[in-house]
């Protein structure tokens, strides 16, 4: 999981593979919250780790199949595997919620409340299958019914993740202590308002508690303090969006709501130690 910026899906695909070595949607190496702009799957192929999927923890193991919806707030959550492999498959879940799949969509809500689902060895194989079937049939851009196979393709998909949900029982949720669910409270906030503000105060507000108690919760949770969370949400974004794409820095000021290119500027110098433009230049 990079940053929220980098979008596999925009070109408008019904689907797109990602390489979980340079982009994995669930665990990422910052360990900050993420808001996916997509849905998609993830199998943990291999090794073990936890995941937080709006505010709940999931523990995933070999099997373990989690599904996540636009707008689904994520992070990866110590500690993991060094031997962890996952699968990962991006899908347009405007595109899907089109198709009106009666049968599939009796376990809908099932999906959303129960994220993450431990699979057989039969229904991890078949759900790979039709992944790579997918991934196969997609590759022909120049037949005449692309779309149209590409459509029953997700189709087919839907229907052996709704026969999965139909037979299998959900990953129990971690239990969590009251500064946990703090906690997590405050990274799905940050995930969504992190362009919004900066300033402890304002999560602090919206979690009803002060700022100095917010502070002390993520500190002994996460052994970080509030504020450092809000600054590497910020840092890594910003990064991201000067990476991965063409966007003046005013523009990229605006989109991380600073006052002017300036302020921008700054705050990020002060935390990468080079100016915006520099870290541009050094990563063409």
């Amino acid at each position: 999981m990079s940053s929220s910026i980098i979008d596999p899906l925009a070109a408008k695909n019904l689907f797109a593979y990602v390489d979980s070595s340079e982009y994995d949607l669930f665990l990422n190496k910052e360990s900050l919250p993420y808001a996916m702009r997509n849905g998609g799957i993830y199998i943990c192929l291999k090794g073990e780790s936890e995941v937080i999927i709006n505010e709940n923890k999931y523990r995933l193991q070999p099997h373990t199949m989690c599904i996540a919806f636009p707008g689904t707030i994520i992070q990866y959550y110590a500690p993991k595997s060094e031997d962890l492999e996952s699968y990962v498959l991006v899908l347009n879940m405007e595109f899907m919620n089109e198709l009106n799949i009666p049968s599939a969509n009796t376990v809908y809500m099932s999906m959303r409340e129960n994220p993450c689902i431990n699979l057989s060895e039969e229904q991890q194989t078949s759900i790979m299958q039709v992944c790579e079937m997918m991934h196969q049939k997609d590759s022909r851009r120049d037949h005449p019914y692309h779309a149209e196979i590409n459509a029953q393709m997700v189709r087919l998909l839907c229907y052996e993740l709704a026969g999965v949900y139909a037979s299998r029982l959900p990953v129990r949720r971690e239990p969590c202590t009251r500064q946990d669910a703090i906690f997590r409270k405050f990274l799905s906030l940050l995930a969504t308002d992190y362009a919004v503000s900066r300033e402890v105060q304002y999560y602090a507000d919206k979690l009803d508690i002060t700022p100095k108690y917010l502070t002390v919760v993520t500190r002994q949770v996460s052994g970080r303090s509030a504020a450092d969370w809000i600054m590497n949400t910020v840092m890594v974004n910003a990064k991201a969006l000067l990476q991965s794409t063409q966007l003046s820095v005013q523009e990229i000021s605006n989109r991380l709501n600073f006052a002017n290119p300036s302020f921008f500027g700054q705050y990020f110098l002060r935390n990468a130690g080079v100016t915006p433009k520099e870290f541009r230049r050094s990563k063409m």
